[in-house]
């Protein structure tokens, strides 16, 4: 065996058993790595910037955003073992997902770009689970 056919059967493996283990890859776990990758490389912008380029700090958000993928890998389990379907899964890709996108909005400003308050309300209500909520403050 070529160690280039052995490299792409090991890397085929453990993609395999990273999609087991997040039940699958679809629209919402392609929209959370998008946005941690995003988020990650406006950290390491908005370090640059004040320069505090700090290895320590970008291993220690690498280690939050492998939290974030064992969560939803908790959330599998638990869908699972209740037969919930896809529940609590997408229940906690969307939380984090807003939680990412709270985290690219505070880089932003840091950064001095504006971001429109509708997008701002649209991450938070992900992050927060609330329901849409009229212009009075009350649910529809």
């Amino acid at each position: 065996m070529e160690a280039n056919t052995l490299w792409t059967s090991a890397i085929d493996e453990i993609t395999g058993w990273v999609a087991y283990l997040i039940g699958n890859v679809d629209e919402l776990v392609t929209a959370l790595c998008i946005l941690m990758a995003i988020d990650f490389t406006l950290g390491i912008m908005v370090a640059w910037l004040i320069k505090e380029v700090v290895s320590r700090k970008a291993f220690k958000g690498l280690l939050k955003k492998l939290a974030m993928i064992l969560m939803v890998v908790a959330a599998v389990q638990l869908d699972n073992a209740t037969n919930s379907g896809d529940f609590m899964r997408n229940a906690m890709i969307l939380f984090l997902i807003g939680m990412e996108g709270i985290s690219m909005i505070e880089n932003l400003g840091h950064l001095g770009i504006k971001v429109p308050r509708f997008l701002q309300n649209a991450f938070t209500q992900l992050q927060n689970g609330e329901e849409d909520k009229s212009k009075d403050g009350e649910n529809k």
